[in-house]
């Protein structure tokens, strides 16, 4: 009785090591759903967001990058730039802009594509980068210097817009005749939108301007995405002698923009 008892015990364990091998090691494939889409990165998506800019998307890097435009490919919606960074030549392509062949430009992150295809140019890409946005090199408004001699205030150009400023809002013009006094303060302006340069180091960098002093390029960094064009008023923090790096360097700057309704 004994010995059938251990047969059969033997037995069992025989048959559970043998189901355990037959099974082997599991493979995990990856399917289309969980590969990041150009959308779900902020790449090229439909819809600028309105909401705080996400500075945890896994799928860019958060390197900076200088670059050379060697030559450009427009397309409907897009503009693919062969660049130069270094000696090191490669294709970017991002949304349709103003894009000058000898110029440099900086750009963050970007998302690698292989075999990525241009039905309107009938080309097949090895490697592109797609990428959000670039800025200029000397994108910055050193050109507008705070402290230089005032020029005849008769002479500048009259904004052919006319914006209705609210209450609180000061001119532009205020602003910069008197920096020092505002230094550090928060300021309301109003003005119209006439270029925005979005999610560049985890900021939107929009320019505005209100007529008072249209040969300036004040900037407002800001979590809140503003369509060109639209007239808007934020409040906002003045800053002097801002360096952010990678070509952004501001005499003068408002940070961390708010609408305000």
């Amino acid at each position: 009785m004994i010995n059938k008892v251990r047969l059969t015990l033997i037995a069992a364990i025989v048959l559970i090591f043998a189901l355990a091998c037959n099974k082997g090691p599991k493979v995990i494939t990856t399917s289309d759903n969980n590969i990041n889409s150009d959308e779900s990165t902020g790449i090229f998506s439909k819809e600028p967001t309105t909401k705080p800019i996400s500075k945890t998307n896994q799928s860019l890097s958060n390197e900076m990058h200088k670059v050379t435009v060697d030559e450009i490919l427009p397309t409907t919606k897009y503009v693919y730039l062969n660049v130069n960074e270094n000696g090191k030549k490669y294709w970017i392509a991002t949304r349709k802009q103003d894009i000058n062949i000898g110029e440099e430009y900086f750009y963050k992150g970007g998302l690698l594509k292989t075999n990525f295809e241009s039905k309107e140019h009938n080309k097949v890409f090895d490697k592109i980068y797609l990428v959000t946005s670039l800025v200029q090199a000397n994108h910055s408004n050193d050109t507008n210097k705070i402290n230089q001699q005032k020029t005849n205030q008769n002479s500048n150009k009259k904004s052919s817009t006319i914006i209705v400023r609210q209450k609180g809002s000061i001119k532009i013009s205020e602003l910069i005749e008197n920096t020092k006094e505002y230094e550090g303060k928060t300021v309301q302006i109003t003005g119209k939108c006439v270029k925005i340069n979005p999610n560049i180091m985890g900021k939107n960098w929009i320019h505005i301007k209100d007529g008072s002093k249209d040969d300036y390029d004040l900037v407002i960094t800001s979590d809140t995405f503003v369509k060109e064009g639209s007239m808007i008023t934020m409040k906002a923090k003045v800053t002097l002698n801002k360096d952010f790096g990678a070509g952004y360097k501001y005499n003068l700057i408002l940070e961390d923009g708010v609408i305000v309704p």
